[in-house]
């Protein structure tokens, strides 16, 4: 059964959809599936995450995070505590499900959306597992990780004084995508035409004080996987080793070569086995 399905994130309508396997009796254990950085619920590691999960027998619940794809609020704006609240409106949506059972939600994040998941949870204590791909703990390093080189981090940096000297009358200073977050060509395809381009510089400025490692403790004893490329080009695996470390090394790490920080949209067999695995063992379907 699929359903096209909105709910509420403060004063804004969100939009998803929830998908429930058939099969069995009861109420079904869900994951609700977050997109990345201006991205958007049908990106193919969304897709992917849906139908892996389903074939297991989660339900699930991808959407559009504010600002993003058919979700409302100001397109761009996409700032983490915004997301944070938005996570916990599609908790608070799927609870009150008569399908699913409230007390065993996980939240699946790729990339920004694993950070807002890691933070969330550490919110929230309804969240009961969290899966967290190619995610980071904390906003600077992760900046300078991307903008490594003296001049690369000079450039970013003058971008972030002009956002901070902007006075509110004058329309916001709006930065590319690229000039944000650096994604090499060869993999650009992962970023189709519903993908936010424009962002204004409040996106990097908030970013940059958003640490999700300082929540991450609080998870334990709750079920914590992290998985990440060795070679990912986009956001550096030093990200998810933070979060582990910051979580106290409670949960399971698994730094992965032969995939990039798309995993989740490669079929990867491997990718495959290691989330069957854990979830058999940390957050089963049954």
């Amino acid at each position: 059964m699929k359903e096209r399905v909105t709910f509420k994130s403060g004063n804004l309508t969100l939009v998803g959809e929830l998908s429930v396997p058939d099969g069995g009796s009861g109420r079904k254990p869900a994951i609700i599936i977050m997109h990345g950085f201006g991205g958007h619920r049908d990106g193919p590691q969304q897709r992917w995450s849906e139908r892996f999960y389903n074939g297991l027998g989660y339900a699930t619940l991808r959407f559009d995070f504010q600002g993003c794809g058919e979700s409302e609020g100001e397109r761009g704006w996409v700032l983490p505590l915004r997301q944070v609240a938005d996570a916990i409106g599609a908790l608070d949506y799927l609870s009150g499900r008569p399908e699913i059972d409230p007390k065993r939600i996980c939240l699946s994040g790729t990339s920004f959306g694993a950070s807002v998941s890691v933070y969330t949870a550490g919110l929230d204590a309804r969240v009961a597992a969290v899966i967290g791909q190619g995610g980071w703990a904390n906003g600077e390093h992760m900046f300078r990780a991307i903008h490594s080189t003296p001049e690369k981090w000079a450039k970013f940096s003058d971008l972030l004084v002009r956002g901070r000297a902007r006075k509110s009358s004058v329309p916001p200073i709006m930065a590319h995508r690229y000039d944000l977050i650096v994604i090499p060509e060869r993999l650009r395809a992962n970023v189709d035409t519903r993908s936010i381009m424009q962002f204004p510089v409040e996106m990097a400025l908030e970013t940059l004080a958003f640490n999700p490692g300082d929540l991450a403790a609080r998870i334990a004893p709750r079920p914590l996987l992290l998985i990440h490329s060795a070679q990912d080009e986009v956001i550096s695996a030093d990200g998810s080793m933070e979060l582990f470390k910051c979580a106290g090394y409670h949960g399971d790490l698994h730094i992965m070569g032969c995939v990039d920080h798309f995993m989740f949209g490669e079929d990867d067999n491997r990718v495959a086995d290691i989330m069957t695995n854990w979830l058999a063992r940390y957050f089963p379907a049954a």
